[in-house]
């Protein structure tokens, strides 16, 4: 009788709940209907494909052929993974575009002859969860650690009972524990620094990546470590991205490397695990900042005329060499905010452009996130020759970088707030849970805990930093999410 009583307060909870529906900025955008979700019902996972990298044998792969997937506005489910209160997030996109930048293979080899496909992403208080291909009413598919699994509808309803059963046996419980106890905050962040190796012996740029992991909880600061290279969450586990310099023939390369920390893989196997197989020779790189998904650089031609070229690559796909266009992932706005932030700023500057023989307009291609008062930024690059001399200029986009990219970048505390507090504030992070806040100066990261959404005057933790180091990445999590990362960062 207790357990029905409480089934049912949680059905109630979950009727009140609303749904929250986004839409990714790309070049077709479709406002979905609040009323009906794009993915919905019982499904179960029918067939599969081995991708390009699987992480998965033959064995682990055959064993999900069977698995029940869940869509509803409260839950969504992939077996017994899961995600409560879920975001969904619809794009239109061309389907050989998608799948090339993304996964590496083309439409053929999944058996599939639509020109634009509609892909709904998942995210769960700010974690994303999964990517789903919708190719009919009928067929969805999920690429998880590598394979292609093709989901099959069975049912267009969920009972009521199936949603509440997931948050009686593990999400009631903390949700019953976090409306009992509002102070009860889990917080945990992992930020990715780059600085300039001062010990380097050869002439050229070279930068040294570290990852630090914080957690708090309920207001304390209960774990600081750090390792070397960057340590980036994503939805098929945790990766590893590191910048290996080689020299051969006189000629200096750097080669981008990410991979799973979950598979032991030999870094020597290119195929596998280098993911900057650029056909220019003599190049450096320079990693501006890392997400989930994507990754923006410098790659600079030091044997040439030292051009810096500004690139931006889904992760998967940096080895086709291939740069994505701002469009790509933030739509006609973005393009329209990318040349409007050119002429601005670089012709209206500059007469001498506006009298120019040479078409300056910038490529597409040329564009970066940058760290700028508390907030991820685009900024476009535009390349010129003065004297014979090689030059280039940055130039402002005013675009938001789409959840896609960037996954948390509020400002609760206001930024002239933190500089008058802090007045060598560089740059500062907050948590969702708005209960600590990570200020970046010129040698150090300090650490304050937020009070009634008042930055405390002290801080509580300081992180030394190294000359001239900075953030490339900060990844937040929450709820139950601090302590699994930091047990996969300690191993």
């Amino acid at each position: 009788m207790k357990k029905t009583i409480l089934i049912m307060l949680i059905i109630s909870i979950l009727l009140l709940t609303a749904c929250d529906m986004q839409v990714g900025i790309t070049d077709n955008i479709t406002a979905p209907d609040n009323n009906r979700l794009p993915l919905s019902g019982q499904w179960v996972i029918s067939d599969y494909k081995m991708g390009t990298v699987s992480m998965l044998d033959e064995e682990g792969t055959k064993a999900y052929l069977g698995t029940e997937v869940l869509f509803h506005k409260d839950l969504v489910a992939v077996g017994e993974v899961y995600t409560l209160d879920p975001s969904y997030r619809i794009k239109h996109v061309n389907m050989e575009d998608y799948l090339i930048y993304q996964y590496k293979v083309n439409p053929e080899f999944l058996d599939l002859e639509n020109d634009e496909i509609q892909v709904i992403s998942i995210v769960g208080k700010e974690q994303f969860f999964y990517e789903f291909m919708k190719i009919s009413e009928d067929i969805v598919i999920v690429n998880i650690d590598g394979v292609f699994f093709y989901l099959s509808k069975v049912s267009d309803n969920i009972e009521e009972e199936r949603v509440a059963s997931y948050y009686f046996e593990e999400g009631a419980i903390s949700k019953a524990v976090d409306m009992a106890d509002e102070d009860i905050l889990r917080t945990g962040i992992l930020l990715g620094l780059k600085s300039l190796d001062l010990e380097n012996k050869d002439d050229l740029e070279k930068w040294s990546y570290r990852t630090i992991f914080i957690r708090s909880h309920n207001g304390h600061i209960v774990s600081i470590q750090q390792m070397e290279n960057i340590l980036i969450p994503r939805r098929t586990g945790f990766w590893k991205i590191e910048v290996v310099r080689e020299e051969t023939g006189g000629k200096i390369n750097d080669k981008i490397m990410a991979y799973p920390v979950s598979k032991t893989i030999d870094v020597s196997n290119i195929e596998i695990v280098r993911m900057d197989k650029v056909k220019e020779e003599s190049s450096i790189k320079n990693i501006l900042y890392v997400g989930n998904d994507y990754i923006s650089i410098e790659n600079i031609q030091y044997r040439s005329r030292g051009e810096r070229f500004l690139e931006f690559y889904p992760i998967e796909s940096i080895d086709k060499g291939i740069p994505m266009k701002i469009s790509d992932i933030a739509g006609q706005i973005g393009k329209e905010a990318f040349e409007e932030g050119f002429n601005k700023e670089i012709l209206l500057q500059n007469e001498e452009y506006k009298k120019s023989l040479i078409d300056l307009r910038p490529n597409e291609e040329s564009f970066g996130l940058y760290r700028r008062n508390g907030h991820w930024v685009f900024e476009g690059r535009i390349h010129s020759i003065e004297n014979g001399v090689y030059e280039y200029k940055n130039f402002n986009i005013k675009a938001i970088p789409p959840k896609e990219i960037v996954q948390y970048d509020e400002m609760p505390i206001p930024w002239n707030v933190i500089k008058t507090k802090v007045p060598d504030a560089l740059d500062a992070f907050i948590s969702p849970n708005e209960d600590i806040v990570i200020v970046v100066t010129h040698n150090s990261l300090l650490i304050y805990l937020i009070y009634n959404g008042q930055m405390g005057d002290i801080p509580v933790e300081r992180i030394e930093l190294k000359t001239g180091e900075k953030v490339i990445m900060a990844e937040w999590t929450v709820g139950r999410y601090p302590q699994i990362w930091e047990e996969e960062f300690t191993k």
